[in-house]
């Protein structure tokens, strides 16, 4: 049971402190120590070593000799690459899916861009956007096959949206996701790979764009 126990608590640490570094909460360069992270979270030390040493593997923690745990910095270099290497994974998975996406994955697309579409319109929270932001580029690959392709697409995916959330920190977007988000679907519902790549190309460069603006000030 104690067993049991402890992967839950380090699963669930891990899920934690991923979300707070990539929503801001834990900045970039911030310094993870193992007491302040027990009082604000609420795990033990073992869960939350565990969950660092997974953030590690993943890039998000780096671990620096004798001074401990620190949250990856931020840089505009690394962004740049960054939303190169989501375009390239994006757009390869793209291609697969939508040549083999059947009546399921079609019917997968439409109802999470339609959630999607709704939450922009109504102007929900940001995190909820986020959530049904997610939930459609998922659904646009999700007929893809490669399993490595899918792993190294959201890993990459959750980099890029740490660098959203700080792009965020310029004020309103002067963007107009929505049309962007539109864009996409209609492409990808006409099946038409390259016009889809393109404009997922385009949107996540305007992402690119957006974080290098709020990093240089």
């Amino acid at each position: 049971m104690e067993k049991a126990t402890f992967v839950t608590d380090a699963e669930n640490a891990y899920a934690a402190l991923r979300q707070a570094i990539v929503s801001g909460a834990l900045p970039p360069d911030r310094k993870l120590k193992i007491a302040e992270l027990r009082s604000h979270f609420g795990f033990g030390a073992a869960p939350l070593r565990e969950a660092l040493s997974r953030l590690i593997g993943e890039r998000a923690v780096v671990q620096k000799s004798n001074r401990g745990f620190y949250v990856r910095s931020a840089t505009a270099a690394e962004v740049e690459d960054l939303g190169r290497v989501r375009i390239m994974l994006e757009c390869e998975a793209l291609r697969d899916s939508l040549a083999r996406g059947d009546d399921a994955w079609e019917a997968q697309l439409v109802a999470a861009y339609h959630s999607l579409r709704l939450a922009e319109e109504r102007a929900t929270s940001p995190q909820e956007i986020e959530i049904r932001n997610r939930t459609f580029h998922d659904a646009l690959v999700s007929a893809a096959t490669s399993e490595w392709l899918l792993d190294l697409r959201g890993q990459i995916y959750v980099h890029h949206e740490r660098y959203r959330h700080l792009s965020r920190s310029l004020g309103p977007s002067v963007r107009d996701t929505p049309a962007e988000h539109a864009a996409i679907y209609e492409a990808a519902i006409a099946r038409d790979i390259e016009a889809t790549c393109a404009q997922t190309a385009r949107h996540i460069e305007l992402t690119t764009v957006s974080a290098v603006k709020a990093m240089q000030g």
